[in-house]
């Protein structure tokens, strides 16, 4: 049999247009402090770089990420509309183009057909990509999005939407106001070139920086300093484990504007259907984590002489911890059963006693996990655990 011929690899394709639009965007951005040194800002200046940089952040986040590429709930047309008007002023591409990457991403996440694989280097995964052009937009994987005839039309026309939307809107406002330099600079230029490299960061800096706490092999984090600049995006490695929840920032007080924002749409009406992972899936994959870390921190330790003796202590409190979990899980889902069931008889005093056991188990599995903690941390060095919930 014939060996197979090995092409040689082709020379990455410049991309001209995204460079030198990033050096002109950049150009505004770095002369926007000199504008400030000489002029001042005026309320009306800060107040339109403000609005624009949360209507077009968000429009990615809530709308070409997590209503567009993973489909976790469904809008009405305004929401459909405004998330792809201010998404184009973003200039990150169409809706329809930047959820067919998103979604090879999720798929081949770190291989060669990644468009932003983090294993090419962290400039490559930042902006690298968009630069150095690699990949090959094949369509197929959005066809569920083609029945949107807004979206396909933002993607036919997506230079007038993006023009429109992200340059020619801000300017008119600069004008009426009487601030028009300052609106191209700050309301222009700074904003696109923090909402870009904010993004950006989240293929690298989440990609690299953080902690793994849903699942310690894959590559994406959990960090909490770009979720803040992304509106809760940072928290990666939830994201990569839990891809169809609607939240990345699991926790109620972890920064994620984009679930807050999705869920007042719900309570308006205007969003619904909005998908979420229970509680318990996630605590399973939290210490699942945990506890694949404390076994590969256990290989690493040195502890040979007690190696044994301890992966046995850890095996046992692992197995109760998990059996508790479980306990919990039954009483939980029988109670939230036993709420949406109104036509049961003696229904009060049983959800009563409901909501004792849910309690009690619920208890029982925080002393457990206490337990557990208290036992990596005594046997182990440095083992990163996370609060329980």
């Amino acid at each position: 049999m014939e060996a197979a011929q090995v092409l040689p690899r082709s020379k990455p394709k410049l991309i001209w247009v995204n460079i030198l639009f990033f050096i002109f965007t950049g150009f505004l951005a770095l002369m926007s402090p000199f504008y400030v040194w000489r002029y001042g800002l005026a309320w009306q200046e800060i107040a339109l770089f403000a609005l624009f940089t949360a209507a077009t952040g968000l429009s990615i986040t809530v709308g070409y990420h997590r209503y567009f590429a993973h489909r976790t709930f469904e809008a009405n047309p305004v929401v459909n509309f405004l998330v792809l008007f201010f998404g184009a002023a973003a200039f990150e591409q169409s809706a329809l183009y930047w959820a067919s990457q998103h979604r090879d991403h999720h798929r081949y996440v770190d291989t060669d057909r990644d468009p932003y694989n983090i294993k090419k280097g962290f400039f490559y995964a930042h902006i690298g990509w968009l630069i150095f052009w690699e990949h090959t937009i094949d369509y197929d994987n959005v066809r569920d999005l083609q029945k949107n005839k807004l979206l396909v039309h933002q993607n036919d026309s997506y230079l007038l939407w993006a023009v429109s939307s992200g340059v020619l809107l801000p300017l008119l406002i600069g004008f009426l106001t009487g601030h028009l330099l300052g609106a191209l600079l700050v309301g222009v230029g700074a904003r696109l070139a923090l909402v870009h490299h904010s993004t950006f960061s989240i293929n690298s800096v989440c990609h690299t920086f953080g902690k793994a706490t849903y699942d310690i092999y894959a590559s994406a984090r959990d960090h909490w300093f770009v979720a803040f600049l992304t509106n809760g995006e940072g928290y990666h490695n939830f994201h990569h484990r839990f891809a169809g929840d609607y939240r990345n920032g699991v926790r109620w007080y972890q920064w994620d504007p984009s679930k807050w924002a999705i869920a007042i749409l719900a309570k308006l009406g205007l969003a619904w259907d909005l998908k979420r992972v229970s509680r318990f899936s996630v605590l399973h994959a939290k210490l699942a984590a945990e506890h694949r870390r404390a076994h590969d921190l256990l290989l690493k330790a040195r502890l040979h002489h007690r190696l044994d003796k301890i992966r046995e202590s850890l095996k046992t409190q692992y197995d109760k911890l998990l059996e508790r979990l479980s306990h919990w899980e039954t009483i939980s889902n029988k109670y939230q059963s036993f709420i949406i069931d109104k036509a049961s008889a003696f229904r009060a005093a049983r959800l009563r006693v409901l909501a004792t056991r849910e309690t009690h188990a619920r208890h029982q599995f925080r002393k457990a996990y206490r337990e557990w903690a208290y036992l990596i941390k005594g046997q182990l060095p440095n083992p990163e655990l996370l609060s329980y919930y």
